[in-house]
């Protein structure tokens, strides 16, 4: 009897419309999931694989399979029989009586943000940012409109006249001479010129367009914003993009446009200002660590420390996401991992382990990832005290890069996992993906422990396709002994949080054990 637990393995990588498992005659043994050109899952147990694929695509299939050796994987793009491209991989999980798991993945084009307002025919928010990017300088100025009775307005109206009406509001903006222009709310829209040009005045055409549609006249707000700043030019644009999309949102309060655009200049003056000095204290290692114990659930045995940024001023937390919004995250990553390796060779007193942070940017620049390569050859001797965690905070697009990447760090020695994992960017694909040590679940997931029986039951299958692919479990935020039960009830290795300890210096003595994070077994074979 094939256990639950294999299967769920088999199909742990599984963002597909089909799974299925067949033996080594390509008799197909288990199938879940639908596509719409396929019978119905019960149907095709007993079937032959090939039957779903267009002829040659099918003796492909079969071949690969056949001599797909015991603990590999493959991805194949194939078509079905009723000709759709599809992604198909397959993994020969060892002890798992010569059966292939696979999945079936119809080939989606990727969700894209849409970069065009249908109503005015203007850029969207994320569509003007990127037209800004491509085309502004410092000498251009950016001019904010607001029209607070528009949505008002155009409900009173006929469908087909209120759609009229924003057509032509977006024919006077795109007509304007603008570099760029788009519509950032309901009420609101804005366009980048040069700044000779952009000072003109938007509301004489506006008017123009609503005097058309038969309106009286009605309030128009404006203001000019300058974007000269001591900034670098993508820092710059940067700053403009986290600065709008922060705005965005007050443009589509009450209140006069020119103290918005009083409030908006502001911002941007205080954005660049902070990137200026931000940079300045990440160059020079300006900020602090505190680590965190992480212990083993079972003997409460210090495992290692994870080192944590402090900064003297504001919530750590922001400060992070202000730094990975503006571009900078690899240059901090880098600063981090420097300031660990210096405390570690200055303090004598301790030969604890310590896991540092790095962010899916600083895995996918190959600038960046040369350079902290480079840094941890450099100090290879560190290697068995020092742990990796990749965060998920920028989703990773490339995971064959990727992969090679952590590949790299663990053939120097370095122990590698993901950091927070669940919260967001990160999925079973990256388990499937990427060769790792350990895995830090999200906090938000250990915290729901015990809350459903269907969550428990989710988060127990995570743990499952975790230990038997040879990955370390730990889970985030532990604050009571009641916590730590239901961690080891679920099935975790380690266990870090407040219970344990707040973060702070790491004790003389600490960390004469090695911790037992490296990855073994089976997984070492996948090619």
């Amino acid at each position: 009897m094939i256990s639950d637990t294999r299967r769920l393995l088999g199909f742990a990588f599984a963002n597909a419309d089909l799974l299925l498992e067949i033996d080594a005659s390509g008799r197909i043994l288990f199938a879940a999931g639908a596509i719409a050109e396929v019978a119905g899952a019960a149907e095709l147990t007993g079937a032959d694989v090939k039957a779903l694929f267009l002829g040659p695509d099918g003796l492909r299939f079969a071949a690969e399979a056949r001599i797909l050796p015991c603990g590999a994987r493959r991805s194949l793009r194939l078509r079905l029989a009723g000709k759709s491209e599809v992604t198909v991989a397959l993994f020969h999980l060892p002890d798992y009586d010569g059966r292939i798991s696979c999945t079936v993945a119809l080939s989606h084009q990727p969700e894209v943000t849409p970069l065009k307002d249908q109503k005015t025919g203007l850029a969207t928010t994320e569509g003007f940012l990127a037209a800004v990017a491509r085309t502004a300088s410092p000498h251009d100025a950016l001019t904010l409109v607001k029209v607070p009775a528009l949505p008002k307005l155009c409900a009173a109206m006929p469908v087909e006249k209120a759609d009229a009406l924003l057509a032509a509001i977006g024919k006077c903006l795109a007509e304007s001479g603008a570099k760029a222009a788009g519509r950032l709310s309901d009420t609101s829209f804005a366009a980048v010129a040069d700044a000779k040009d952009g000072s003109k005045s938007q509301i004489a055409g506006l008017r123009a367009a609503m005097s058309q549609s038969g309106l009286p006249p009605t309030e128009i707000q404006e203001t000019h914003v300058g974007m000269q700043g001591v900034l670098r030019p993508e820092q710059r644009l940067l700053a403009l993009r986290y600065v709008v999309e922060h705005f965005a949102t007050g443009l589509r309060n009450a209140g006069p446009l020119n103290d918005m655009g009083q409030a908006f200049n502001t911002m941007m003056d205080e954005t660049q200002e902070r990137l200026c000095k931000l940079s300045d204290t990440v160059s020079a290692g300006d900020f602090a660590l505190a680590y965190q114990t992480i212990v083993d659930l079972k003997t409460r045995v210090l495992s290692h420390f994870e080192a944590l940024a402090r900064f003297s001023r504001g919530d750590t937390g922001e400060t992070i996401q202000f730094v990975e919004k503006l571009g900078i995250a690899d240059s901090f990553d880098l600063a981090v991992v420097m300031k660990v390796i210096t405390a570690l060779q200055a303090d004598k007193a301790h030969d604890a382990h310590v896991a540092f942070n790095i962010s899916g940017d600083t895995i996918q620049s190959p600038a960046a990832f040369a350079m902290l390569v480079g840094i941890l050859e450099r100090h290879r001797k560190l290697a068995p005290r020092l742990l990796i965690e990749i965060t998920e905070t920028a989703q990773i697009s490339d995971l064959g890069a990727a992969a090679k990447g952590i590949d790299t760090l663990r053939a120097l020695g370095y122990r590698v996992g993901l950091d927070d994992f669940g919260s967001g960017a990160a999925t079973l694909n990256y388990l499937h993906a990427f060769n790792l040590d350990f895995v830090k679940f999200d906090g938000s997931l250990v915290k729901k422990l015990g809350a459903s029986p269907r969550d428990d039951a989710l988060l127990s299958a995570m743990l499952k396709v975790c230990h038997e692919l040879g990955f370390t479990t730990i889970a985030e935020c532990l604050e009571s002994e009641d916590d730590i039960a239901r961690a080891k009830r679920a099935g975790f290795d380690h266990g870090q949080g407040y219970v344990f300890g707040a973060a702070g210096r790491i004790p003389a003595g600490a960390g004469r054990e090695t911790p037992r994070l490296r990855r073994k077994g089976m997984q070492e074979t996948w090619q």
